[in-house]
């Protein structure tokens, strides 16, 4: 059975309590992966044309819009994850660090529109680099959250390393500076630059050592 200290109590009664935010961080990313799964619309198909090939070949027409829904989805539960990972260690919040929270959710919500905009527009830039700022939005702001929060342990416990930090702000950091390059990319190749967000939302389904520093702080 886990013991806290008293100061483990202390810090966690001071400043704002922190469960209201989670609430409602968890309620909208809920909501933004619902609306993802609300933009896969199936064309109507008149009954007295409708054969096997033609549903195929209708379904089949869908398949970008299919791998940006998995893509996003994907993206939402490495953001929900990692947002989630990352408040275990904020012992308390301000005002500063709401506003902040909210902006990254924000971006969160925007994020089903930029998906249906890139599905249904899959080879055009703009709709390529739409999606990878709306993407790069969400890793600024969640970089912006923790590197507030751990800024002279303003928010965590006094306890937690310095390494861990830097982990935490490194495995962030590789995700923006990677839809930075797929965005400027989109300007010569979009097709390339959707594979690249395919690639990242992939890769963070691996392990980390950001990773090993939550299994050893909560062991």
């Amino acid at each position: 059975m886990k013991h806290h200290s008293a100061n483990d109590h202390l810090e966690s009664s001071e400043g704002l309590s922190k469960h209201r935010l989670e609430a409602l961080s968890d309620g909208i990313f809920a909501f933004a992966m619902t609306l993802l799964m609300l933009d896969l619309k199936i064309p109507k198909i008149p009954e007295a044309i409708m054969t096997q090939g033609l549903l195929a070949h209708t379904l089949y027409a869908l398949w970008p819009k299919f791998l940006v829904f998995m893509t996003s989805f994907l993206q939402l539960g490495v953001y929900w994850i990692a947002h989630h990972g990352y408040s275990h260690f904020i012992k308390r919040t301000d005002r500063y660090f709401l506003w902040i929270n909210l902006l990254f959710l924000m971006f969160i919500v925007f994020l089903p529109f930029s998906t249906n905009l890139l599905g249904d527009y899959p080879s055009h830039r703009l709709a390529v680099m739409i999606y990878g700022c709306n993407t790069i939005g969400i890793g600024l702001m969640l970089y912006w959250q923790w590197a507030y929060a751990t800024h002279k342990h303003r928010l965590v416990g006094h306890d937690l390393e310095k390494e861990t930090i830097r982990a935490g702000k490194m495995r962030i950091g590789r995700g923006i500076i990677s839809y930075t390059c797929g965005v400027l990319l989109a300007l010569f190749a979009p097709n390339i630059s959707l594979m690249i967000y395919v690639l990242v939302a992939v890769s963070y389904l691996f392990t980390s050592r950001i990773d090993d520093h939550w299994s050893h702080h909560h062991g």
